[in-house]
């Protein structure tokens, strides 16, 4: 089994600084940005179903959590703020990787190929323009409570013990909520999956939120490496959210050789 004793590892005593740091206050901005997000896809879902509104509120809602989590890092400093907008920071440069990812969904697969519904929306390659910081908002939501799990956790056993568990609890919540929101985006009118061996409901492709469960395994070690370094901000910026858009890539491209080759 893997140890974490390195440099930038769940051991590293910045890290677990930082995570010691996380507090109510913490949690209810990422609630709060939790929220908006499930709140605005709801009304985007049900009240303006298959409608350009969608669009509208994707906009809206991504706006304000992004908000949330930037501010978190001045006015929540020390406090568990940092951990928020160091992981959306993460997520947003994981994001722009992605839209590289988005591509090869949209024109290098023949099963269960990613169809936007945005119409005349600007587009980075082939994605929204809003795509990473959904991303980044993603990431931030799911990765968040990881470290909350992971802090609760290693006060009862050992460091891997609490990694592995962790790891594998986030992984499956990511699943569930991507199912649930991938559902609710077709709803919206953002995008939809086309037809392939193995479906969720209608509209999205199973190997969707099996992708997203194994790629949110890496979000752990990933975050601790980007939350213990104090020095050089922008390059493990970019070289954390590197490695977790490789991990995206990763995860889908396993999932779909599982469930879609033949």
């Amino acid at each position: 089994m893997l140890h974490y004793q390195h440099k930038g590892g769940l051991e590293d005593p910045e890290f677990l600084r930082r995570i010691g740091e996380l507090s109510v206050k913490s949690d209810r901005v990422w609630l709060a940005a939790l929220s908006v997000g499930l709140g605005f896809t709801l009304i985007a879902a049900y009240l303006f179903a298959f409608s350009p509104t969608g669009k509208f509120l994707a906009y809206a809602g991504l706006s304000i959590r992004a908000s949330l989590y930037f501010r978190a890092g001045v006015v929540l400093e020390g406090r568990g703020g940092e951990v928020l907008s160091d992981l959306f920071m993460l997520g947003l440069v994981a994001g722009i990787f992605e839209i590289l990812v988005d591509w090869g969904l949209i024109h290098w697969i023949s099963n269960g190929r990613l169809v936007y519904l945005t119409g005349n929306d600007v587009v980075l390659l082939a994605s929204p323009l809003w795509m990473p910081v959904a991303w980044a908002c993603v990431i931030a939501e799911l990765g968040y409570p990881a470290m909350r799990l992971f802090r609760w956790l290693k006060a009862s056993m050992t460091t891997n013990q609490a990694a592995v568990i962790a790891s594998l609890l986030t992984g499956l919540a990511a699943s569930v909520t991507v199912g649930f929101y991938e559902y609710l985006a077709y709803r919206a009118n953002l995008w939809r999956y086309e037809k392939a061996n193995v479906m969720l409901g209608d509209s999205c492709a199973l190997y969707i939120p099996f992708g997203e469960f194994l790629m949110f395994l890496a979000i752990l070690p990933i975050g601790a490496r980007v939350l213990s370094m104090n020095h050089r901000r922008q390059a493990v910026f970019i070289e954390g959210g590197a490695a977790f858009a490789l991990a995206i890539a990763l995860g889908y491209a396993l999932a779909y050789f599982l469930l879609e080759v033949r």
